[in-house]
């Protein structure tokens, strides 16, 4: 059974994730081709007519590209297709069918009616080539079987201790908040209930404390994913857990740490499945995204007037279906740089070292030139922070080749991610799922921004993931075994 196990996983690898189809360039291609035929024109209809194309034929990219996913378990495609509409299409119809197309939202740093043509017609073309080279990078297919290996040859270790690292991941999500407020309950209670600008839990510059509440991240996933794969009485239990430890993060409002604890366990449904659908699997499938998708929605909805606003009366928020704003954050980034200030060609990777560097060690520890830039020419002293979309944020340091180079670069980490994927065991391999999956979120929260911040909660999820598991013996025999046994039998 074992060594069946080893051998199947060895030739997942060597399939590999699913190449992108002739339909699937040809779509992205055409998405390009329209864009940049439209790059001149200064009619809002005209804009708005060509958005609606782009959107209905990215619409159907995503469509194509989400059966594959169902078919063959590997999502990164869906990931990068469906990050890109959700960032980014969505608004753009949105703003496309106002009684005035691309009219500027209330509130937005810009003194005009409506976004300037200019404006737009470079976010399509940014847009299309960002998602055409989505898809470039994951087509790359570097020799990185060793460490695919390496990676997949980490099982669960569920032994008395690691059952007791498992339950110190609960304490890492409670314990900060219970000793941040002196273990006072009604303290707790009031800040859970506060609205998320209420709440001083989180600082800007976290302490150890709030380092220490990011393996609570992994364990609410972890338990969640427990509790799928339970079939006794005992996935009520891990579903208790799972809420208990996931309650701190979904309280705070930010919706991109409930996709972190979320989205392993649509992982391990759509591994059940085998790549076969029938109608209880779709509906479930269907009823887990929605629940997701309603956590998130109330998240938005509330997290500005508190929890304890629940049930009183309707909010404006909860039945807006378009709140990212990336396309509006991509346009005033536009809109700023280079009118206002040169490009500031600056590298996001160093930010990702010197991020763990405390600023009592380092008081003046630099922050990213070209995000302070865009925060402070958006929010104009308010107490609140912005960003301006990974498009953006490339734009602003180096316009268009940022924009292809970041495209490139989280495609490829995509394909990377899909590798890793299709070499788990759902069965023996929990905790590696888990990590998988929140690698899979750190890719879609950098649509938003490429940012160590999003990164750390990976980050410390490895860190968890490799304290509950062990290494196999060595996988360079096992990923061999079938050329062995093909060149040893006698078909006769």
């Amino acid at each position: 059974m074992i060594r069946h196990w080893r051998i199947q996983k060895a030739e997942d690898n060597q399939a590999g994730p699913p190449r992108v189809t002739a339909t699937q360039w040809i779509l992205a291609s055409v998405s390009v081709i329209v864009a940049a035929v439209a790059y001149d024109l200064t009619s809002y209809s005209a804009l708005a007519a060509v958005t609606q194309v782009l959107g209905v034929l990215n619409l159907v990219l995503l469509i194509v590209i989400a059966k594959e996913a169902l078919r063959t378990r590997a999502i990164g495609k869906a990931v990068l297709i469906g990050g890109t509409f959700l960032f980014y299409w969505a608004e753009a119809l949105a703003l496309s069918v106002q009684p005035e197309p691309f009219s500027i939202p209330a509130g937005f740093p810009i003194n005009e009616a409506q976004f300037d043509p200019e404006l737009i017609t470079r976010a399509l073309v940014y847009i299309t080539v960002f998602q055409f080279l989505l898809l470039a990078g994951y087509s790359i297919r570097p020799k990185v079987e060793r460490l695919v290996n390496l990676l997949t040859s980490r099982v669960d270790s569920l032994s008395f201790d690691r059952w007791i690292l498992a339950l110190l991941l609960v304490m890492c999500s409670v314990l900060p908040v219970l000793i941040y407020y002196d273990f006072e309950v009604n303290k707790i209670i009031s800040a859970l209930l506060a609205s998320r600008s209420s709440a001083d839990f989180e600082a800007p510059e976290p302490g150890l404390a709030q380092h220490l509440a990011l393996f609570g991240i992994y364990g609410a996933a972890l338990f969640f994913v427990y509790a799928l794969k339970a079939t006794t009485w005992r996935r009520f239990w891990w579903l208790f857990l799972g809420a208990i430890v996931a309650l701190p993060f979904v309280a705070g409002g930010t919706r991109h740490i409930w996709l972190y604890i979320s989205l392993p366990s649509i992982l391990i449904l759509l591994r059940g499945f085998k790549g076969r659908l029938d109608t209880r699997r779709i509906v479930g499938l269907a009823a887990a995204g929605l629940i997701v998708l309603a956590v998130a929605q109330m998240q938005f909805a509330y997290r500005s007037v508190g929890w304890a606003e629940v049930g009183n009366g309707s909010t404006e928020e909860l039945g807006q279906l378009n709140n990212n704003g990336q396309l509006t954050a991509l346009m005033f980034a536009e809109h700023l740089v280079p009118n206002e200030h040169a490009y500031f060609n600056e590298l996001a990777e160093p930010y990702f070292l010197i991020h763990w560097i405390p600023r009592q060690v380092w008081p003046g520890k630099p922050v990213m030139e070209s995000w302070a830039f865009y925060n402070e020419s958006y929010v104009q002293g308010a107490l609140f922070n912005v960003t301006p979309s990974v498009i953006g944020q490339f734009h602003l340091n180096w316009g268009l080749p940022g924009v292809i180079f970041i495209g490139a670069w989280l495609g490829f980490l995509t394909c990377i991610a899909d590798r890793i994927l299709l070499g788990l065991d759902s069965d023996r391999q929990r905790a590696m799922f888990v990590a998988v999956g929140m690698l899979y979120a750190f890719l879609i929260s950098s649509f938003r921004f490429y940012s160590p911040v999003y990164f750390s909660y990976f980050l410390f999820g490895v860190l968890a993931m490799l304290l509950l598991t062990r290494s196999r013996t060595p996988f360079r025999s096992i990923a061999r075994a079938p050329a062995r046994l093909s060149a040893g039998m006698n078909p006769s």
